[in-house]
């Protein structure tokens, strides 16, 4: 494998839109684009910024690539049929990260 094709993986490109991933996963449309783009949120102490969850390829096309489609199949299991609240998911991806 050449440099070249090492750099061109076709899994990390932006092919699929917020709607139609969100309809091949299952996921309601906002809670997709919560865990893409983030979203504020109203508490006692005022408005709090829920940070994005998964990272898209280019933050100038807003698509996902095959790797977010996976990415976001893993999530809504880990939520939905593991019941893992998302401040615990929240906490292994920062320790993940660092």
């Amino acid at each position: 494998m050449t440099t070249a094709d090492q750099k061109l993986d076709l899994r990390n490109i932006p092919s699929y839109s917020i709607s139609e991933s969100a309809r091949y996963l299952l996921i309601p449309v906002g809670t997709l684009r919560s865990w893409l783009h983030g979203r504020f949120y109203p508490t006692g102490e005022g408005k709090r910024f829920f940070k994005p969850l998964i990272e898209l390829p280019n933050p100038a096309i807003p698509q996902l690539s095959f790797t977010n489609l996976v990415e976001a199949h893993v999530l809504r299991v880990i939520r939905k049929d593991h019941q893992i609240r998302l401040d615990k998911v929240r906490t292994t991806l920062d320790y993940i990260d660092h």
